[in-house]
């Protein structure tokens, strides 16, 4: 474990000097803070521009929390893609990989190490943009009580990890960052579309990404997102097996 230990402190180094996790961070706040203000001024900013653009219903908390989590599935997922997407690629055309593999670092490190960080690092970027959003509801909207608001976070959390190892896997596949972004983006579209046929719906993982407004407002319940969120662990870890599977038998 001294290898995977090794290449994590060396990814995080990397990260840092290449500003990605700072570039995520940004994204990710911003939109934790635009949220709630958004949900909250858009009908006095319509109004502003012009009378016959006025919103006739009054904006409450739910309305900065489907914000939230548009933004985060959309734009904010995106970026983390976007900024992953080259996790490898980089170490192709330097030839980093050949170096410290043939000095003794096992190959499935390299993968588990690549993972492990850009899942960290979303992480406190998620839940960072979660808390500003938190924060400014509750101030804006002082007396509304929502439920089941962590959990309904924690579902788009989880789908984060399953881009993740999807990405993953399109890296070792190519060689290219466009080509693996695009490959990454593929199978999340094949994802969402399955998951509007019935009787997969219920299974798949697009359900936690379209259905946490649902929850907080009490139309879903918690049970109805264990099948999904146990599907979205079984292909994040199946994801990230077949990408070492896949990086073993790999050319570098």
């Amino acid at each position: 474990m001294n290898g995977y230990f090794a290449f994590v402190k060396k990814e995080f180094t990397e990260n840092m000097k290449n500003h990605r996790f700072f570039i995520l961070l940004a994204v990710f706040l911003a939109f934790g803070m635009m949220s709630a203000f958004l949900a909250r001024f858009t009908p006095e900013i319509l109004a502003a521009l012009s009378a016959e653009m006025e919103m006739t219903s009054k904006p409450v908390a739910l309305d900065a929390w489907k914000q939230f989590y548009k933004n985060i599935s959309g734009v904010g997922f995106s970026a983390v893609i976007i900024l992953y997407g080259t996790c490898l690629s980089g170490e192709y055309s330097k030839g980093t990989l050949v170096l410290m593999v043939t000095k003794g670092l096992p190959r499935k490190d390299v993968i588990l190490a690549k993972y492990t960080v850009a899942a960290v690092l979303m992480t406190i970027s998620f839940w960072g943009s979660y808390a500003l959003t938190y924060g400014y509801t509750a101030l804006l909207w002082p007396d509304t009580r929502l439920s089941n608001v962590a959990l309904a976070a924690c579902a788009l959390w989880i789908v984060g990890f399953l881009y993740l190892s999807i990405l993953m896997v399109g890296c070792v596949l190519f060689r290219q960052t466009f080509t693996s972004i695009l490959f990454t983006g593929g199978m999340a579209a094949v994802i969402s579309l399955l998951g509007i046929i019935e009787p997969l719906a219920r299974f798949s993982p697009f359900h936690l990404t379209i259905k946490n407004i649902d929850l907080i407002s009490g139309i879903a319940a918690p049970s109805d997102f264990i099948m999904p969120v146990l599907t979205s662990v079984v292909m994040s870890i199946s994801g990230l097996l077949l990408a070492i599977k896949l990086f073993n038998s790999k050319a570098l």
